[in-house]
């Protein structure tokens, strides 16, 4: 039996993720250790446990690489 839909309205949050060994490595370790199905729902947990609190925007790299691959793929 399918699970029911939510009828929430839904927000697109993150198109892709990529990770880079040598970087990214704690990050790499936390997704591994989740089953593939419950990545989504562990990653929510982790940003609600404080890591939004954390994070400041002058700290933050640009997603240059995430609008690379948008502009690509509409072209």
């Amino acid at each position: 039996m399918p699970r029911p839909k939510k009828g929430n309205v839904r927000h697109y949050a993150i198109g892709a993720l990529h990770l880079y060994e040598g970087e990214d490595d704690d990050l790499i370790a936390f997704f591994e250790s989740l089953p593939p199905r419950k990545r989504r729902a562990g990653l929510k947990a982790a940003l609600r446990a404080g890591g939004m609190q954390a994070v400041r925007v002058q700290d933050l790299e640009d997603d240059e690489e995430f609008v690379e691959a948008a502009e690509t793929f509409l072209k």
